[in-house]
């Protein structure tokens, strides 16, 4: 956007610069690429591209208010019956302007053309003052180039009142120097300096306005960058612990199961044929039914299309045989239609809990309770093995059963003491 200290203003470039960034010189180009992701440069783009388009249309409005200046020069000269030379010269501003400053503001290149441009028709000016008062006004005219040199606050300001003395000097030393022409002369250079001042000023708050305006949004396109790459980490993360927690619940146990079978079968290898073969095709049902839920997991499936309780009553049934210990499943309550987030966690919870038991509990039995009540289903698992101390209570899968629990608003209640056995417990709310 522009610059205002060296801006080109809808007026006009500015004398002593012609390398600022415009909506013209920036175009569809990002002067920085790289660094906006792409849907952040999406939108910043098409607010430059209406910006270059608005800057087209205050260089063709300016045109046209410069050659109407012009054309006020020509039918003066024509009434009052001026020199022939005035023409040309008012020919050579206009051609000057379309050949040198018109495309110099589409583009912004070029900047020699820029001052080419305005020592011309300084030039030009300087000349038809001095040849035809009544041409005076073109003085303020041509000044009106400079004025958004104003953001150079006093530099600038003092810039335009010289170069208004300059330009209007003829009305002081046409017809001898007096203290009416010198009156005059102060008259006329101050009315354009003021004139030139309102001008530079009003267009330099707008072109500061839109340079704030285009980096308010270019921020706030850049924070949403932001804010969207920081929602695909967490939510990659997210993703990332929730696969960590299906797996641990599924296929780790099942690989545990598969470990244990395998390791039981090869201690009767010898001695005891029919127990190892026992053993060996409970690990091969073990890993098919780890294979359907490996399936079920990618599918999206995680009950694998069974309902709860028979999911319950074959997890029951596995870890009994594995362990040689007995097992039991009670269903309780009227049962009712479960969302298939409701199975899933009440499912791994009972997973998670007998895989404790598996592990630590050395229980000689254990019962699963499912209750549906009036606004909860309750899960409880319970053991009559070794017991934990509270302490014992916080580990990987403790912390992975309440944190499936609380993320849909039920709770979970773990009760251990040493030789007092297990019981878990977990409400979850139907959605």
């Amino acid at each position: 956007m522009i610059q205002p200290v060296e801006a080109v203003g809808p007026n006009g470039p500015a004398a002593l610069s012609a390398s600022s960034a415009s909506p013209a010189s920036s175009g569809p180009e990002d002067p920085e690429p790289g660094r906006t992701p792409a849907p952040a440069l999406d939108t910043v783009e098409e607010d430059r591209r209406e910006s270059y388009r608005s800057w087209q249309r205050i260089a063709r409005i300016w045109a046209v208010a410069w050659h109407f200046g012009l054309t006020v020069g020509v039918i003066l000269v024509a009434l009052e019956h001026g020199p022939v030379w005035l023409y040309f010269a008012l020919a050579g501003m206009s051609a000057s302007y379309l050949l040198l400053e018109y495309p110099w503001l589409l583009d912004r290149r070029g900047r020699r053309a820029v001052y080419a441009h305005l020592a011309i028709v300084c030039t030009l000016s300087f000349a038809i003052v001095w040849g035809d008062p009544s041409l005076t006004f073109m003085a303020p005219i041509v000044l009106s180039q400079f004025s958004p040199l104003t953001g150079f606050r006093l530099r600038g300001i003092g810039f335009l009142a010289v170069l208004a003395a300059l330009l209007s000097l003829p009305i002081a030393l046409r017809d001898g120097v007096s203290w009416g022409s010198l009156a005059a002369w102060g008259l006329t250079a101050g009315s354009a300096l003021l004139f030139n001042l309102f001008i530079g000023g009003f267009f330099v708050e707008m072109l500061s306005d839109n340079d704030r305006r285009g980096d308010l949004i270019r921020e706030l396109e850049a924070t949403r960058a932001e804010l969207e790459q920081a929602h695909h980490a967490a939510g990659v993360l997210e993703e990332r612990e929730r696969l960590a927690q299906e797996i641990h619940d599924t296929l780790a146990q099942g690989f545990t199961s598969l470990l244990m079978l395998v390791q039981a079968a090869e201690a009767t290898l010898d001695s005891d044929p029919d127990t190892t073969r026992e053993r060996l095709e409970l690990a091969a049902r073990t890993a098919r039914e780890n294979l359907a839920e490996a399936r079920a997991l990618i599918g999206g499936d995680p009950t694998a299309g069974l309902p709860l309780d028979t999911a319950l009553r074959r997890a029951a049934t596995r870890i009994g045989e594995e362990l040689g210990m007995a097992t039991a499943v009670d269903i309780g309550g009227n049962p009712r239609p479960l969302t298939a987030n409701v199975q899933v966690v009440t499912l791994r919870v009972a997973q998670e809990a007998l895989a404790n038991v598996r592990k630590h509990a050395r229980a000689d039995t254990v019962t699963l309770w499912l209750t549906y009540g009036t606004e909860r289903l309750t899960l409880a698992v319970e053991d009559d093995g070794v017991g934990m101390a509270e302490q014992s209570c916080d580990g990987f899968g403790m912390r992975s059963m309440r944190k499936r629990v609380e993320q849909v608003g039920g709770e979970l209640t773990i009760t251990s003491a040493p030789g007092a056995g297990t019981r878990v417990e977990a409400e979850v709310p139907y959605e």
